[in-house]
């Protein structure tokens, strides 16, 4: 069985590299969904009996581990110097990735944020970043 569970933050990046507008600092309204794969629990008296797990469980992990991480944060890359540099003087809230921040390099850090804090028997299959209503990727894994 799959369940998903949404949140939405608001974030800054920035992406060096491009030629459009997403080379300015910028900020996006993300929403990030996260699926994940149980078997429906079937304990009879069990609180989550007939779930794979309460979604109130999986909303406190993205939150702990995506929402408190960059909600009013920004993301840089760490090749970014010049922003970097910026960046850790002006923010509380960073989160310095190894590749440029881009909707991809998000989803895959959210996924990985979220894998290993799953209970027993429950693992993540695919997290999707919607950096605007229009654009998203969805990460499943290595």
């Amino acid at each position: 069985m799959l369940i998903s569970r949404k949140i939405e933050i608001d974030y800054g990046h920035t992406l060096p590299n491009s030629f459009t507008f997403c080379n300015q600092l910028h900020g996006h309204r993300g929403v990030i969904v996260a699926t994940v794969e149980g078997p429906v629990i079937n304990r009879e008296g069990d609180a989550e009996e007939g779930m794979v797990m309460d979604f109130k469980f999986l909303h406190r992990i993205m939150n702990e581990q995506i929402h408190d991480v960059l909600d009013h944060g920004f993301a840089i890359w760490k090749n970014d110097h010049e922003d970097l540099e910026f960046i850790l003087k002006r923010n509380t809230r960073v989160l310095v990735t190894d590749s440029p921040p881009t909707a991809e390099c998000l989803a895959r850090w959210a996924f990985n944020q979220i894998r290993d804090k799953l209970p027993k028997g429950v693992t993540m299959k695919t997290l999707r970043w919607y950096e605007t209503p229009n654009n998203w990727a969805d990460y499943c894994g290595e």
